[in-house]
């Protein structure tokens, strides 16, 4: 089985290729042009590196927000063009906030918190039980930067570059993502 996860919801551009639940493909990059300027090309990259075909590919996980709007359309945009021809691929949203929340190594609680627009932004908090899986405390939601700074819980950022590569985590998360099918991939948000 192959699976394809990809998260272009802030400026970086974080894609892994797993084969039968083995990473075989991973890159992230800090892109110099938009990413639909880039992301067909480091997708047929990553085909030509490995040896795959798109219709290799049997499960899609792709980061659906919250994040930069535009990017996230493209990606969406992007992948119902790729896939367009494909009547069965198994489709997972995934939310940011959860998937940054998989690469925090933390027994105390702590919050993630999304980029911010107008002094705005997305957060949830989370732990990680004592049998080493996350466990998300609250439903996202949009506050101002004053509400989410307020507690002593300690902040990670959904944007931060030394979190990455976060999508090699895909699979810790999967309970909390949301399978819908191909065409009813929408931005989270």
């Amino acid at each position: 089985m192959v699976e394809f996860a990809i998260d272009a919801s802030g400026t970086l551009i974080d894609l892994t290729l797993f084969e039968n639940g083995r990473v075989i493909f991973q890159m992230y990059s800090i892109p110099k042009k938009t990413h639909s300027q880039l992301l067909v090309n480091t997708v047929d990259f990553m085909l030509k590196a490995t040896a795959l075909e798109l219709d290799d590919i049997d499960t899609l996980y792709c980061v659906a927000g919250p994040g930069r709007h535009t990017s996230i359309r493209v990606v969406i945009s992007t992948l119902k063009g790729l896939f367009f021809k494909r009547e069965e691929i198994d489709c997972f949203r995934v939310n940011a906030l959860d998937l940054t929340a998989s690469v925090i190594d933390k027994q105390a609680k702590f919050r993630v918190v999304g980029e911010f627009f107008s002094k705005m932004a997305y957060f949830s908090d989370y732990e990680i039980d004592e049998k080493g899986r996350l466990k998300r405390l609250n439903e996202p939601k949009k506050a101002r930067d004053s509400e989410i700074f307020s507690s002593d819980i300690e902040v990670y950022k959904a944007n931060d570059i030394s979190l990455y590569p976060k999508t090699p985590n895909i699979h810790k998360v999967k309970e909390f993502a949301e399978k819908v099918e191909l065409f009813s991939l929408n931005p989270i948000y």
